[in-house]
């Protein structure tokens, strides 16, 4: 009565590990495309993007940089 009974397969460690690890990172990128668009999002709140900005330029540019100096 061998049919009855599903057969149990034994997970490969490599794929596991292989699919951890994927899935780790592409957390990881979705975490910092988050933190990035919640950072452009408050720059956009806060007049310094945009095409009304005060701090843009020609093309969406702008000159105002956190932490670069600007010619």
């Amino acid at each position: 009565m061998g049919f009855l009974k599903p057969k149990t397969y034994k997970p490969d460690p490599e794929v596991e590990e292989a699919v951890r690890k994927q899935r780790e990172e592409e957390e990881r990128i979705k975490k910092e495309q988050e933190a990035a668009e919640e950072k452009r999002k408050k720059r956009f709140a806060a007049g310094k993007l945009g095409q009304r900005s005060l701090f843009s330029r020609a093309g969406g540019r702008g000159f105002y940089q956190e932490g670069e100096k600007v010619d």
